[in-house]
């Protein structure tokens, strides 16, 4: 075979394997004449032939990171950080291809790839054609024409339009070509409405005003059977417009024996517990049991005999009658009812003054445990002593040692003292269940309402002082004999009345017409 044949068939076959193969950029060396390989496009120059390699190797990395680029945009989430990518890499690319071109064709095609970048629609890439491992140069050559393949336009895909997540905007174009981040909207208040809110407010009203008037009622008119049981139980019209004025509580307590062998029931002990709303405290006033007095429809006998003749409402009539005081409520406890109070407050401390005295309360305390079943022990020694219930009952009813029924009343007045100053010291359940426990022993004229209403404002008392006082005072009175009995005689009865209202009110007070009538017939049995 001759050898320009042979030549033309080697010719041939590089052309046609050429066909199949990437494209190559031609370079500066001489071209053959006869050269199936296409012609360099306009633009491209020496500078550009000798970067042929540099710049297909760029190409390439950068259409790889578009096409990752385009993955990461399915992910709402990344799109402002690979818009933000994307622009940077637009700019660096426009800035590399303003250095190379040279050709009017070159230009155009540059800013038409700068456009397709900036919006953010790579049709070039995910659009045009799939990249092909065969054909690489088809993918590069249709990036540089801004979208076309050998010349023609890409009009067979448009990417599909990806509907933004809820509560966010679409992505906005400004002039500069940076994607703008997502719009949040704005938050929604919730806040009422304002019917709504009118009625809150009225219902806040509402309770506050309920709360007040149970407040109020609580703390005031504490003596609600005052002007309506006046008549009943013998109060004078001056006494009654005294305790109408003032916020204090009065309410007779008897001590009675209750032994079923002991015929009649006699008031062991009386005494005036009074709640001082206004000044604050509470005080303790004992009532002499041998006092001589003037029992309504009855006569004249000791202050006790009133409640054996008509019960703790002849006693009540009796001792208003007499110190012309304004009382209408009592409570009556027994023995039973002392017993568990002292017990329920783990005990009361005294201080036993002689061995005389000591035998008296262990004497007393035979009867006690009989009568009211219980077994506590005698006392061990004198000095001071914790006695529980049963033994200071004992102790109450020493009458014999020292100055006698004095003496006693002052002895009734420590144990109570003490028995309520721990009652007060107690929680407030703790004083619920007390009072649970000794109810059963205890008749009052109070109703549950009334004993809850007095308790509630004895908590708040700011000044839970007891104090104490006896009348008739020992710098007015005598003691002697009326016929064959002996009594305790008022001296005046008036100036025993001064000085209860002294203590109690913290008034002077001019005792009524019918008081000083019985002062006076009093006064004429005393012999000086």
């Amino acid at each position: 075979m001759d050898y320009s044949k042979r030549q033309k068939t080697s010719n041939q076959r590089n052309t046609t394997s050429d066909k199949t193969q990437t494209r190559r950029i031609p370079t500066s060396r001489s071209q053959s004449t006869k050269s199936d390989t296409k012609p360099i496009p306009n633009g491209y120059g020496r500078a550009k032939s000798r970067n042929a390699s540099a710049q297909s190797r760029s190409e390439t990395d950068r259409l790889s990171q578009e096409i990752r680029h385009n993955m990461e945009m399915r992910d709402p989430n990344q799109r402002n950080t690979a818009n933000r990518k994307n622009t940077g890499m637009a700019q660096s690319r426009n800035r590399q291809a303003a250095t190379g071109s040279r050709g009017a064709s070159d230009s155009s095609t540059a800013r038409a790839r700068r456009h397709s970048q900036a919006t953010g629609r790579y049709k070039a890439v995910s659009g045009n054609t799939t990249r092909s491992q065969n054909n690489p140069r088809a993918n590069t050559s249709a990036v540089k024409n801004g979208g076309r393949s050998n010349g023609q336009k890409n009009n067979n895909y448009v990417p599909p339009r990806k509907r933004p997540p809820q509560g966010t905007s679409r992505r906005t174009r400004d002039t500069s070509g940076i994607n703008r981040a997502p719009a949040i909207p704005p938050r929604k208040k919730h806040g009422l409405s304002p019917f709504a809110l009118k009625l809150l407010i009225a219902l806040v009203v509402g309770i506050i005003i309920v709360f007040a008037l149970i407040f109020f009622n609580l703390t005031h008119n504490l003596n609600p059977n005052l002007r309506a049981d006046a008549a009943r139980y013998g109060i004078s019209s001056s006494a009654l417009e005294v305790a109408a004025k003032h916020r204090i509580v009065n309410v007779l307590l008897f001590g009675v024996d209750g032994r079923e062998d002991v015929e009649g029931e006699r008031s062991d002990s009386m005494m005036i517990l009074s709640a001082d709303f206004e000044h604050g405290g509470l005080k303790v006033t004992s009532l002499m049991r041998d006092t001589y007095v003037e029992i309504p429809d009855n006569g004249d006998d000791k202050l006790n005999s009133a409640y054996s003749l008509g019960g703790p409402e002849l006693s009540v009539k009796t001792v208003n009658h007499n110190f012309d005081t304004a009382i209408t409520d009592y409570v009556t406890i027994d023995f039973t009812c002392l017993v568990a109070m002292v017990n329920a407050v783990g005990g009361v401390e005294v201080n036993i003054e002689s061995d005389e005295e000591l035998e008296w309360i262990n004497a007393y305390l035979n009867d006690v445990n009989d009568k009211v079943k219980t077994n506590s022990p005698y006392v061990q020694g004198t000095g001071k002593q914790v006695l529980d219930g049963s033994q200071a009952l004992a102790y109450c009813r020493i009458r014999y040692v020292g100055n006698g029924d004095f003496d006693r009343t002052q002895r009734q007045r420590n144990v109570l003292e003490q028995v309520v100053r721990k009652v007060l010291n107690l929680n407030p359940l703790s004083q619920l269940a007390l009072m649970n426990q000794v109810m059963p022993y205890v008749k009052t004229s109070l109703t549950t309402n009334e004993i809850y209403k007095l308790g509630f404002n004895v908590i708040l008392l700011r000044n839970r002082n007891l104090t104490q006082k006896q009348i008739p005072e020992e710098t007015h009175l005598q003691t002697d004999f009326v016929g064959e009995e002996s009594y305790v005689i008022p001296d005046t009865l008036t100036d025993n009345i001064k000085a209860l209202y002294n203590f109690i009110y913290q008034i002077d007070y001019t005792p009524s017409s019918s008081a000083q009538q019985i002062s006076d017939k009093i006064q004429g049995l005393l012999v000086y």
